[in-house]
């Protein structure tokens, strides 16, 4: 039986693969921080202290914890605490969840090999992160775009305009909900998260459907399913990103399998 490691096994998309991790007969190791609520009780909960105290030497680490919502110096202490654990287990393999945020603001189709455009703070911790992967003898870099799925719980663009079709069946969009997005459902987040165990070289892998819609399509969907209503207000300053991933199908043999549609509706049901 392998073991997996997980850290940041609390997380919306942590504690799915620690599921998934867990039916494929893994032995698991949850890492948490503060709380360990959504980790299935199944695995082994652990810090990083008591991880780093017992004796046990994982086959594979998923690397997977923080948010575009922290501090500088919480970013600083992540990529310090991925450091120890490259050198801890420097024998392990490392997956290592990046996001498409290193791309920048591209205004072209995004690619496995496109180059950074002025990426921000937190895409710059990303691509620190990287930096201390690449140097293990065994990884997997996946640059994950927007993953949704029921169970989401920051403030991003789907879950807050779903809430306010729930709550005041009114969903408001800048512009004419022109800007567009790469959306992953959570499962196929996961499953690809599983697919880069399998790969044999070190390589960066982008975590993207290929196919992005715009912010109206998403509120028509939602709309289907809860009559709700839909106002424009003011101009689209966001930016719209486009992605083709096709060289990650091809070398991990990987394709998504849930529509947005489909994605949409197992959030509202």
């Amino acid at each position: 039986m392998k073991t997996a490691v997980v850290v940041g096994a609390n997380g919306f998309l942590g504690s799915a693969l620690v599921d998934k991790l867990l039916s494929q007969n893994h032995n698991v190791v949850a890492i948490y921080n503060s709380s360990f609520n959504k980790i299935n009780k199944l695995a082994t909960i652990y810090t990083k202290t008591q991880l780093f105290e017992s004796e046990i030497l994982p086959d594979y680490i998923y690397y997977l914890p923080g948010n575009y919502s922290l501090t500088h110096h919480e970013m600083l202490q992540l990529n310090d605490d991925l450091y120890q654990y490259s050198l801890k287990f420097a024998n392990s393999k490392m997956v290592y969840i990046s996001s498409t945020n290193v791309y920048g603001n591209s205004d072209e189709i995004i690619t496995e090999d496109s180059v950074f455009n002025n990426p921000g703070l937190y895409a710059l911790s990303k691509l620190s992160g990287e930096f201390i992967v690449s140097a293990m003898k065994h990884f997997s870099i996946l640059r994950l775009t927007y993953v949704y799925g029921p169970g989401i719980a920051n403030k991003s663009f789907i879950p807050q305009i779903i809430d306010a079709a729930r709550n005041n069946k009114k969903i408001t969009l800048f512009g004419k909900g022109e800007r567009k997005q790469d959306y992953i459902y959570i499962d196929d987040a996961v499953s690809l998260c599983i697919a880069c165990l399998q790969s044999h070289d070190n390589n960066r892998y982008l975590g993207a459907t290929g196919i992005s819609v715009s912010n109206k399509e998403i509120a028509e969907e939602i709309r289907k399913h809860t009559g709700s209503s839909i106002e424009f207000i003011g101009d689209e300053t966001g930016k719209s990103f486009f992605f083709n991933p096709i060289k990650t199908f091809k070398e991990l043999n990987w394709s998504p399998q849930t529509a947005i549609s489909k994605g949409i509706k197992l959030m509202l049901s």
